[in-house]
C-alpha cells in the first residue's frame, strides 16, 4: 500500500533549545535515510517554506505504516496529514 505524509512542524518544536532542536532533526535525516535505503520511502520534499515536507512512502500493512508514522523523530512536534494513494489505472476505472 503507497501512502503520503504531508507534515508541518508545530510552534512547540521552535520552543525546543536550539541543541534539542538539531539532536530531532538529525534524528529524522537518519530515520529518512533508513527507509530511503529500504526503498519504502519513495521521495520525500520539503514544502517551500522549509517548515514541513511530503512524502511518498510504501508500507507491507497498516500496521507496517503506522510503525514507519510513529518511528519519525519529529512526528510528535508535527501536524501530520496521512493520505492513502490509489493508483491512477484503478482509480480511473473505478471512477469511469
Amino acid at each position: 500500500m503507497k501512502f503520503a505524509v504531508i507534515s508541518k512542524r508545530k510552534d512547540a518544536y521552535m520552543m525546543l533549545p536550539v541543541e534539542k532542536q538539531i539532536e530531532i532533526m538529525q534524528g529524522m535525516v537518519a530515520y529518512i535515510e533508513k527507509y530511503r535505503n529500504t526503498g519504502k520511502c519513495k521521495a520525500i520534499y520539503f514544502t517551500g517554506d522549509l517548515q514541513g515536507s511530503v512524502s511518498i512512502w510504501e508500507a507491507e500493512s497498516d500496521e507496517d505504516s503506522i510503525r514507519i508514522i510513529a518511528e519519525n523523530p519529529i512526528a510528535r512536534f508535527s501536524d501530520l496529514d496521512i493520505r492513502p494513494l490509489i493508483e491512477w489505472d484503478l482509480g480511473v476505472k473505478v471512477l469511469i
